[in-house]
């Protein structure tokens, strides 16, 4: 064997390695993209009375505290499924996301707020509507961007 076909498979090597390791770096930032949404969620469900994710009835008080914090939910929402459309989000995270927003959508005050939203201000979650049309089971990525 001689230096060039050393050098050339050393080369090969290298490559693959930078390769190897864009790759990593990618998956890394990914999830910690992903992760950011993540506490986020966590955030705004400490501004949110454990009443309402138990479904019982909020005392006015309560109401008017938690409800900014789920219209702030819902936005979040809408972001969510805007970047998995864009392909930012991975597959598995989506699908633990979509089960959420689902079932909290399905928590009496959620649906009440969801509704006051989509009533008073039609289109202002335009993603997380046409998501909601198809009972949470498209992808986003398939969704059509207008």
């Amino acid at each position: 064997m001689n230096w060039d076909n050393i050098a050339s498979i050393a080369t090969a090597v290298g490559v693959g390695v930078a390769a190897w390791q864009i790759w990593e770096s990618r998956k890394l930032a990914s999830a910690a993209f992903e992760d950011s949404f993540d506490q986020q969620y966590r955030e705004l469900s400490h501004l949110i009375p454990v009443d309402a994710f138990l479904g019982q009835p909020l005392d006015k008080v309560k109401q008017t505290a938690a409800r900014e914090a789920v219209y702030n939910y819902l936005d979040l929402c809408n972001e969510q499924i805007y970047q998995r459309s864009k392909k930012r989000v991975s597959e598995d995270r989506w699908h633990e996301w979509a089960l959420g927003i689902q079932f909290n959508l399905n928590r009496p005050f959620f649906k009440t707020v969801w509704l006051e939203v989509k009533t008073g201000a039609p289109g202002s979650f335009s993603f997380l509507e046409a998501l909601e049309k198809t009972h949470f089971t498209l992808d986003p990525i398939k969704l059509k961007h207008a």
